[in-house]
């Protein structure tokens, strides 16, 4: 692991990402820390990613050069409480490693907290969407309850905090935090998205999508994503009778799919709505293939992947403002709307009058957006950038706000 730091740094430094799951349990958080990690790697650097054991740990966990260190849960696991990982990490954090915590309201990052404080090292904490107001608002107690007992002191004592957006920056601020932030999106691998794979799994096992064109839901399944409200305008609007399907990839979450399946019933789209599950790797990039457009309907989100590979993809996006994705609309590569069954019928209704070389005109401007500013290597680049000035060897990134 040898190599030149970014900054041009002579001596490698260790950086030590720390998050509850690492697995698909995870949501979108662990490949964002695979990703930076991966990067790190590049600029020459020691890195260790640390989380919690699962039964999706062994499979889904992408090292590489990585080291890792997961440890199994005792208790709840909504709490993450895990014995091994801190006895684990209490004699491996050194003063000068830069510990990134991903994720807040859960043991691992009460943990580094500790670690911090007690070692000296700096400590950068990436929320990822988890102080959005809507975010808030949901399992008030079990947060109040974390916030009371460690999280709102690790968040006041961070020594910068990492947001996705400048909307989510400004919730940070609404909470009362007053530490410094820095602003940088996630990232893409062009690469990987650029990896073709022949979709005869999806025409083989759905020959009723064929000569369809179809609209791609892909992210879990859960009451946030606004899945109701994109049901309620598809009927209201006649997509399927417009010769469009809706393809619902993700994990389900919290009985959900229960409801939405009742839900596409009531409204009579049962035969235009493909419940299709999870999919990850090679199996999602096939999806995002055969797609003619993303949908996110989401309530809240930090800095939706699944919207950022679609453009990746080539694909023109409908998704709601809540989503903090503005430049994808400015540069005329989606159609955003307020989240609700209104904004989300008007913007559907937009969607479907466009015409083929128009939806190929969107995804080619996204496609040219994500190439210009969101790489991993960009990304990466400028997160090494504020490692550096946090370790007082660079100057302050401008993409970091002081409070």
């Amino acid at each position: 692991m040898q190599g030149e730091n970014s900054a041009g740094q002579d001596a490698k430094r260790r950086i030590v990402h720390i998050t509850s799951w690492l697995s698909r349990k995870g949501g979108g958080v662990p490949p964002v820390i695979w990703s930076l990690a991966r990067e790190n790697v590049k600029a020459g650097n020691e890195t260790l990613v640390c989380g919690l054991e699962d039964e999706y740990f062994e499979s889904d966990c992408s090292p590489q050069l990585s080291s890792v260190i997961a440890g199994k849960v005792s208790g709840p696991q909504a709490v993450g409480y895990s014995s091994g990982l801190q006895r684990a990490l209490k004699g491996t954090i050194r003063a000068d490693d830069m510990l990134h915590v991903h994720g807040i309201w859960m043991y691992p990052g009460a943990l580094a907290g500790q670690l911090s404080r007690r070692t000296g090292c700096r400590r950068v904490i990436s929320p990822h969407g988890m102080l959005e107001p809507w975010a808030l608002r949901q399992s008030r107690f079990k947060k109040g309850v974390a916030g009371w007992c460690f999280e709102n002191r690790n968040l006041r004592t961070a020594d910068c905090l990492h947001a996705l957006c400048a909307t989510e920056a400004e919730h940070f601020r609404k909470y009362g935090l007053r530490n410094p932030i820095a602003i940088i999106p996630n990232g893409v691998e062009l690469e990987r998205a650029d990896s073709k794979h022949i979709p005869d799994d999806l025409r083989r096992e759905y020959p009723e999508l064929h000569g369809r064109r179809k609209l791609l839901f892909l992210s879990r399944v859960h009451p946030k994503k606004g899945l109701p409200d994109l049901f309620r305008a598809w009927a209201k609007v006649g997509a399927g009778n417009k010769n469009w399907s809706l393809l619902v990839v993700g994990p389900n979450e919290l009985e959900h799919e229960t409801g939405l399946r009742q839900l596409a019933a009531e409204l009579a789209i049962t035969r235009h709505i493909h419940f299709m599950g999870p999919a990850y790797g090679a199996e999602k990039r096939q999806f995002l293939e055969t797609a003619d457009g993303l949908v996110l309907p989401s309530h809240s989100e930090g800095f939706s992947m699944a919207v950022l590979e679609a453009a990746a993809a080539g694909l023109p996006v409908l998704l709601t403002k809540e989503c903090n994705f503005p430049e994808l609309a400015i540069a005329g590569a989606a159609i955003d709307v307020p989240a609700g069954t209104v904004g989300i019928r008007q913007g559907l209704e937009q969607f479907l009058d466009l015409t083929d070389a128009q939806r190929r005109l969107m995804g080619s401007r996204g496609r040219a957006l994500v190439e210009r500013h969101y790489t991993w290597s960009a990304v990466g680049g400028e997160m090494m950038r504020v490692y550096d000035w946090l370790a007082a060897k660079g100057p302050k990134p401008d993409c970091v706000q002081l409070g």
